[in-house]
């Protein structure tokens, strides 16, 4: 059971920060907001974003824009993956060798 939630989170943690890091990356460039795709990422990625957006600003310079708000979502959203998972046990394989049991 604890096997398949710690996988759960993973993956769920890990698809967030992978929509994340495309986010920081296409407003770092600049990229066209019109390209399907990247409206979809915007989009979807917007509630992630916006409790950080209010309290930090982008940073604009020779063209190019930093969003920190996308930066601290990055953050909280691994640190909380990591903290969910530090709750979680991790399941144990129990040898039993000349009738002692050992933890491997």
């Amino acid at each position: 059971m604890f096997k398949f939630l710690r996988t759960f989170i993973n993956f769920v943690v890990g698809i967030i920060a992978l929509l994340l890091t495309f986010r920081l990356i296409f407003k770092f460039l600049v990229v066209n907001t019109g390209t399907p795709f990247v409206a979809w990422l915007y989009g979807f990625t917007a509630p992630l974003v916006a409790p950080f957006s209010r309290i930090l600003p982008n940073w604009k310079f020779s063209g190019f824009e930093v969003d920190f708000a996308t930066v601290a979502a990055l953050i909280v959203f691994a640190l909380a993956g990591s903290l969910l998972l530090m709750l979680l046990p991790y399941s144990r394989r129990v040898v039993v060798t000349d009738g002692a049991p050992t933890d491997v």
